[in-house]
C-alpha cells in the first residue's frame, strides 16, 4: 500500500471512530493491497462455498496485514504491496489468525456492505467484544480523488472503449443482431488490452430507451443504435456511450440528439474545482427542461469512475448533490433522453476535474453518425 493511501485511510478511520478495517475481496482490497481477486460468476461462488477467503486487516495503530488461503500465498506475495502476509490452511486456522490480529480490540471494526454473511459470522465469532459497522462510504471517499497514475489508467481504458465503439460501428448493418455486434465489440476491446469488460450494452430500435443486454433483435433501417461500453485497464474503468443512426435520421432524432449534446456541453462547462456536484446535474437539467423534454430525462447526469464503474460522486438528483468537486475526481457526464417504444439517446464522456476546470479523458466524436 502506498504511504499516501494508508495515511488517507487512517485519517478517515480516526474521524469515523474505527479501530480497524476488515476489507474483503473487491475494489477496496485491490486499492489497499494491490491484490486482485475479481473472480467471475461461478468461480466466486466456489471460493465462498469452499471457504477460501482472502481479507485485509488495517489497524488504526499498526501495519496492515493480508490474510490469504495457503493455496493463494504465492500469488499474494507476488502481487500484493503489503509486507505482512499470513497464510491459513483451514477455516478454523483462519479464525485463529483473525483472533490473534484483533484480540486486543474492544472498539469498532469497519467492514464493507458486500461482505458475505458467512464471513461476517466468522468475524464476529472470532472477536465477539467488538462492534462491527459499515465503512463502505468511508472507503469510497478515500478513493474519490485519483492520483496521476490512476488517471493515466483511466486514459488508457478510454482508448479501449473508443476502439470498441469504432469497431461496433463497422459491424452495424441491416439484419445484424445486437448479440453479433456485441461479440465483435467485446473481442476488439479484449484485443486492445481490456483487463475486464464491465458491460457491453449494444441496443437497436426501441430498446435504446432501455438498458437491456444484447439480444437476437436485428438492426433495421431507420433504427437508432446505441453502444454503452465500460472496460478496464489495470483495474480502472472508462465508460463511453455513443448513438448511431441506421439510414437517415428523422427530424425528431436529430432534435433530441441536439438537446442531449447541448445538455452535455453545459454540464461539462459547470465542472470545476469547488462546485457542488448537484450544480453539474442542474446545468444539464436546465437545458433539457427548456427544450420541453424534461419528463424524458430518466436519471442523473453521471457518476464517478475508478476501480468501480459506478462510484462516488453520483451526479444525480437524489444522492451526493452537496458534494464539492475537487481536482482529481473522474466522472461521467451522460445526459439521456428516453422515449419508450421509440428510441433513446445518450452521449457519455469521462471527465476529469482539474484546477482550471475539466479535461476530457474520452475524445471520441459526438456527432450523430449515420451508417
Amino acid at each position: 500500500m502506498s504511504i499516501d493511501r494508508l495515511r488517507r485511510v487512517k485519517s478517515l478511520m480516526e474521524q469515523e471512530g474505527f479501530e480497524a478495517l476488515f476489507v474483503s475481496p473487491g475494489p477496496n482490497q485491490r486499492y489497499l493491497t494491490g491484490l486482485r481477486y475479481d473472480y467471475p460468476g461461478d468461480a466466486w461462488d466456489v471460493m465462498i462455498t469452499w471457504d477460501i477467503i482472502t481479507f485485509a486487516v488495517i489497524p488504526l495503530d499498526g501495519d496492515p496485514v493480508l490474510v490469504v488461503p495457503r493455496i493463494g500465498e504465492e500469488d499474494a506475495r507476488e502481487l500484493s504491496k503489503l509486507e505482512d502476509i499470513r497464510p491459513y490452511s483451514s477455516p478454523e486456522d483462519r479464525k485463529t489468525v483473525l483472533g490473534e490480529l484483533l484480540s486486543n480490540m474492544k472498539g469498532t471494526i469497519g467492514t464493507e456492505d458486500h461482505m458475505p454473511f458467512k464471513t461476517y459470522e466468522q468475524l464476529t465469532s472470532a472477536v465477539p467484544d467488538v462492534t462491527v459497522r459499515s465503512a463502505s462510504d468511508m472507503l469510497s471517499l478515500a478513493r474519490l480523488v485519483k492520483s496521476e497514475e490512476e488517471i493515466e489508467c483511466v486514459r488508457k481504458a478510454a482508448r479501449i472503449v473508443e476502439d470498441g465503439v469504432k469497431v461496433g460501428r463497422e459491424f452495424i448493418r441491416e439484419s445484424a443482431t445486437e448479440r453479433e455486434i456485441s461479440i465483435e465489440v467485446e473481442r476488439a476491446m479484449r484485443a486492445r488490452g481490456a483487463e475486464s469488460i464491465s458491460y457491453c450494452v449494444v441496443q437497436t430500435g426501441a430498446k435504446t430507451a432501455t438498458w437491456d443486454p444484447p439480444s437476437e433483435d436485428r438492426v433495421k433501417k431507420g433504427d437508432m443504435f446505441l453502444m454503452d461500453l465500460s472496460a478496464t485497464y489495470n483495474g480502472y474503468h472508462a465508460d463511453l456511450t455513443r448513438p448511431t443512426v441506421v439510414g437517415e435520421p428523422s427530424e425528431k432524432q436529430k432534435r433530441v440528439h441536439e438537446v442531449v449534446h447541448d445538455a452535455q456541453l453545459k454540464a461539462i462547462e459547470a465542472v470545476r474545482d469547488g462546485v457542488r456536484a448537484g450544480a453539474v446535474n442542474d446545468a444539464a437539467r436546465k437545458v433539457i427542461d427548456e427544450s420541453g423534454y424534461g419528463e424524458h430525462f430518466p436519471f442523473g447526469i453521471g457518476h464517478g469512475l475508478g476501480l468501480e464503474a459506478h462510484e462516488m460522486p453520483h451526479l444525480t438528483e437524489y444522492k451526493d448533490t452537496e458534494m464539492t468537486l475537487k481536482p482529481g475526481i473522474v466522472m461521467t457526464i451522460e445526459p439521456t433522453l428516453n422515449f419508450p417504444g421509440e428510441f433513446g439517446i445518450r452521449i457519455e464522456d469521462d471527465i476529469l476535474v482539474t484546477l482550471e476546470g475539466s479535461e476530457h479523458l474520452t475524445r471520441f466524436g459526438k456527432d450523430l453518425t449515420v451508417v
